[in-house]
């Protein structure tokens, strides 16, 4: 009975907090928030295990706290 206007997006406050890419081509990634653009709703984000080290900015819709362990626990 949950509709999407009632749910809201969770920005972690800290540095470096990890974030999970919940919208898009990159859906189901882990990675780490490096700088956020508030003003613009936005995030530049690093993506775990991604060779080239990409950083990508996306949506605060897109991305969601994530809470999960660490691939290598």
């Amino acid at each position: 009975g949950l509709r999407e206007a009632m749910l809201e997006t969770v920005i972690p406050r800290g540095e470096a907090d990890r974030v999970m890419v919940v919208l898009g081509e990159h859906a189901g990634r882990v990675g780490r928030i490096l700088e956020r653009q508030p003003a613009r709703s936005r995030a530049l984000v690093q993506l775990e295990r991604d060779e080239a080290g990409r950083v990508v900015p996306l949506d605060y819709d897109a991305v969601c706290h994530y809470l999960g362990g660490h691939e290598d626990d």
